[in-house]
């Protein structure tokens, strides 16, 4: 009886390093970080999750990149390990909350999402952190990122697009749409550029490619 004990206490002990290891390699350093295939599991499952919400584009940039799930968690650890990203403060957690609801509301019940959870090893406040730390690297990327759109490039833009966008329709009542276009064409050539010097400059290496 006492060594049958003995076997289901064991049994129930935590995994030695070197059996987690087995489990749960590391695929990926990002400096002296490692990025373990748990991890990119979990983002993958988040992200897809997030996809199929009714408006992905809530939960911010980084969540919603169209990347592969391994590559997508090396560039956040890149950007969280930046020294302006760590210079700013935890941000306000209305954004985060609202993520985090938008989130749960992806679940059939809320016994499903608690599921989830349980299935992750998380508490619901640790998938709050997470939005937390979303919202923080988004804001990393606003403030890193500075595109001035001039009259000409708006101009430039509208000439192009008129007929096959906007049917003809006077510079005047488009505008505003221009603007918003033309901005966000900057914005992402801008981030590309941003984002590739980052990765080059990291100190990273995949382990098991």
């Amino acid at each position: 009886m006492t060594a049958l004990l003995l076997v289901l206490l064991l049994a129930l002990l935590p995994a030695s390093a070197e059996e987690r290891d087995v489990v749960d390699r590391i695929v990926a350093v990002v400096d002296d970080t490692p990025i373990a295939a748990s991890r990119v599991a979990f983002e993958s499952e988040l992200r897809e999750r997030i996809q199929a919400a009714p408006t992905p584009a809530g939960f911010g940039r980084l969540l919603t990149e169209a990347i592969d799930p391994l590559e997508a968690v090396i560039f956040e650890e890149i950007l969280r390990n930046q020294p302006a990203t760590r210079a700013l403060g935890t941000p306000d957690e209305r954004e985060a909350r609202a993520r985090l609801d938008g989130f749960e509301a992806t679940f059939e019940s809320t016994g499903a999402a608690r599921v989830f959870l349980q299935r992750w090893g998380l508490q619901r406040a640790d998938l709050l952190e997470r939005f937390v730390d979303s919202v923080r690297l988004d804001t990393a990327v606003d403030l890193a990122i500075s595109v001035d759109v001039t009259d000409e490039d708006l101009q430039t833009y509208y000439a192009r697009n008129a007929e096959r966008v906007f049917a003809g329709r006077p510079f005047e009542e488009v505008a505003a749409v221009v603007s918003r276009q033309v901005y966000a064409l900057e914005f992402e050539e801008e981030y590309n550029a941003w984002r590739s010097r980052l990765r080059s400059r990291a100190r990273k290496r995949y382990i098991g490619r």
